[in-house]
């Protein structure tokens, strides 16, 4: 399936019974999607959400789907900040699993505070490199705030400070 089909498919499902996550036939397409393309993390989380709030046709046991369409996402998207998360609020919510949930946020936490300072190592290169400085500092300082034992964060910073030196919109001592 192409990247439009599978978003295509991903559109139309979340349209499905007027747009409720729990509507069976929102649930029918979404498991459709699932069973097309059981690594498209997207709909594998949106499908695990839609069977939370899913009303159970008799004997249907629509947590353990859930749980089973998470873990799955957890998996197929090698262990993303976003899946670790949707498992862990099911978890948490929904098994009273306390044990199982902290490790999985604390998983979670840091591949997004990973995430975070690429995110704004390169952000602050890029501003650097578009002479955008005033942008570049202030995004470095924020950066710095929230890691101030990073390496990538201090360069860049620093280099964003360097050109604004040259560019004389800090004086010579701000280095």
């Amino acid at each position: 399936m192409s990247p439009e089909e599978l978003l295509a498919r991903l559109r139309a499902a979340r349209e499905a019974g007027g747009g409720k996550p729990g509507a069976l036939e929102r649930l029918r397409l979404h498991r459709e999607l699932a069973s097309a393309a059981p690594a498209f993390v997207p709909n594998l989380l949106e499908l695990g959400r839609g069977l939370q709030l899913a009303e159970p046709a008799a004997g249907e046991d629509t947590f353990t789907e859930a749980e089973a369409v998470l873990r799955q996402a957890v998996e197929v998207s090698e262990r993303s900040a976003r899946a670790l998360v949707e498992l862990a609020y099911f978890l948490h919510m929904v098994r009273d699993a306390p044990q199982e949930t902290e490790p999985l946020l604390e998983e979670a936490s840091g591949k997004a505070l990973r995430l975070l300072e690429d995110a704004w190592t390169g952000l602050v290169n890029v501003l650097v490199e578009q002479g955008k400085l005033q942008r570049a500092l202030e995004v470095g300082d924020r950066a710095r705030q929230l890691f101030p034992d990073s390496v990538r964060i201090a360069m860049a910073s620093e280099a964003a400070r360097s050109a604004a030196v040259r560019e004389g919109l800090l004086p010579p001592e701000s280095q």
